[in-house]
């Protein structure tokens, strides 16, 4: 019986026997230091895990070729891709923590689950349209997660987008969650519009822009990181300024919190958060149309942490994609004093 199956107990009936905490822990226990709420929060909380589990799968119950509700065989290697990627990523972090295998992976559903992925051997995601949702193992409440891509080489350009959004859900209903419901959310617009209305924030959005004119193709990147230092599973304790070691404890956790969302939707990036550490942006997908690795960086400060070389390489990742967007017959000036802009949105 697969974990599906198990959580998919009736819910009015578990309702009625167990409630609020204890319900919680019951049907996803051991929780992780679970914090105080009310007995109707971790009510809801466990009601509507239960029904979206029943609904949808878990990053370790992953739908199976001949199963009822599994893919057919053509469509195996897409659906199976994010459970695949979500799970190693996902994993990743619970070996960081010293978790056990498994004990942030049932908190994750993959909700919609849409890709086209390349012919090739390496079977890269070509485009992506996936919504994951994260259940706290500590507090009732969840997050949506979102994601869409697309990448096409062609004889002479590249053609290239995403955007990353999630939604912070603090009261959660008692009801199932809702695919159909999350796509009426979203704005079909521009990277940079796609999660800014009904709660959504953006993560992260890039693009090439193919407005700028040129006789021959150049990728003009433009993107953003839109973050703020912000504990998106509860509440962490933030230490005193003077103790440096719990301080690099505390942001590294913020840093974890923002790579949990990212490998949710099966997209790994290990982020430095010291100077002998290096950015991991992910392999089998493109976050940064250049060689600056500005996204590992942009969220490593919004969580605070700024590195030796940050400034060094924000400056240059700048004058590299002004020297893209500028014109032929441009003379390339830097700004008059020297700034950055260092949020990419130009």
């Amino acid at each position: 019986m697969t974990e599906n199956s198990g959580d998919s107990t009736n819910a009015s009936a578990a309702k009625m026997d167990l409630q609020g905490l204890e319900l919680a822990e019951h049907h996803f226990g051991p929780l992780l230091h679970p914090t105080c709420a009310t007995q109707s929060a971790w009510t809801n909380y466990s009601i509507n895990r239960l029904q979206t589990n029943q609904k949808y799968c878990t990053v370790i119950s992953a739908p199976r070729k001949g199963s009822e509700d599994g893919p057919r065989a053509d469509e195996l290697g897409e659906k199976v891709w994010l459970f695949n990627n979500a799970k190693t990523c996902v994993s990743q972090i619970e070996k960081e923590m010293n978790l056990e295998d498994g004990a942030l992976q049932k908190c994750i559903t993959i909700v919609h689950n849409e890709m086209l992925l390349d012919a090739g051997e390496g079977s890269d995601p070509r485009s992506a349209d996936l919504t994951a949702r994260i259940y706290s193992p500590t507090a009732p409440m969840y997050i949506d997660v979102h994601f869409q891509y697309y990448l096409r080489s062609r004889f002479s350009s590249v053609q290239w987008f995403y955007s990353l959004g999630f939604k912070i859900h603090r009261r959660p209903s008692a009801t199932a969650g809702d695919a159909s419901v999350i796509k009426k959310e979203l704005r079909k617009a521009h990277q940079p519009d796609v999660h800014t209305r009904n709660g959504w924030q953006n993560l992260c959005w890039g693009y090439y822009d193919d407005s700028c004119g040129h006789k021959i193709w150049r990728p003009v990147e433009r993107g953003k990181v839109e973050l703020h230092e912000e504990s998106l599973f509860g509440e962490l304790e933030k230490p005193a300024d003077t103790d440096s070691e719990a301080m690099l404890a505390y942001r590294r956790s913020l840093v974890r919190g923002i790579r949990l969302l990212l490998a949710a939707v099966g997209i790994s990036y290990n982020i430095a958060c010291t100077d002998d550490e290096h950015d991991e942006p992910p392999r089998n997908l493109t976050l940064e149309g250049l060689h600056d690795r500005w996204v590992g960086r942009r969220i490593r400060n919004a969580c605070g942490i700024r590195l030796a070389r940050d400034a060094e390489e924000e400056q240059t990742g700048a004058y590299i994609r002004r020297d893209q967007a500028r014109h032929e017959d441009d003379d390339f000036e830097d700004d008059e004093d020297g700034s950055d802009n260092s949020d990419y949105d130009f």
